[in-house]
């Protein structure tokens, strides 16, 4: 059984991660849309409709984990989505496709986007089974003072661990382009 502590940690981080990709890909929206173009997995016709679905996609799961509504679903359709991103990222590196942004708008470039690798499918891997672990269940127990605080505290460490991961990911694209450069 999940503490439920941990669980509003991860619901929260969920919750923000996922309205902040929906954002990025709202926000920039044609950019989104070359980006699904070159994975070169869908139809043309069909990129519009895929464009405009992920980013709802997206933004229906932050507000799902944000009001937990149906956590089980969102925490299994969260990891759908996570896996289909993995795999389309695995699909484009076997194919030898790694100089394409990801899409995930995470970089910090002007274009939000970082070349595929597979430490991006890792990453997935590491966010799948969180948004797993979330749909075990809980036991009952009142919040105290302190398990606020935690929680509060629990969500800046998630945070910063993310955002040091994603500049690891962004500096490792960049050493091996300095490489191929040189």
């Amino acid at each position: 059984m999940l503490d439920p502590l941990l669980l509003q940690i991860l619901s929260l981080a969920f919750s923000l991660l996922f309205i902040t990709a929906a954002w990025h890909k709202i926000t920039a929206f044609e950019q989104f849309r070359v980006a699904l173009s070159e994975y070169q997995l869908l139809p043309q016709p069909m990129l519009t409709p895929f464009a405009v679905l992920f980013p709802a996609t997206e933004l229906l799961l932050g507000i799902s984990w944000l009001l937990s509504v149906s956590p089980l679903a969102t925490a299994a359709v969260s990891a759908g989505l996570l896996a289909l991103y993995a795999l389309a990222i695995a699909i484009n590196l076997l194919r030898g496709r790694v100089h394409i942004g990801c899409g995930c708008g995470a970089a910090g470039t002007a274009s939000g986007d970082q070349p595929l690798s597979g430490w991006l499918i890792v990453r997935n891997s590491i966010l799948i089974v969180a948004a797993l672990v979330c749909s075990l269940p809980t036991y009952a127990r009142d919040f105290t003072l302190a398990d606020y605080l935690t929680l509060g505290a629990g969500l800046v460490v998630v945070l910063l661990l993310y955002s040091a991961a994603t500049q690891l990911l962004t500096n490792l694209s960049a050493i091996r382009l300095w490489r191929v450069r040189a």
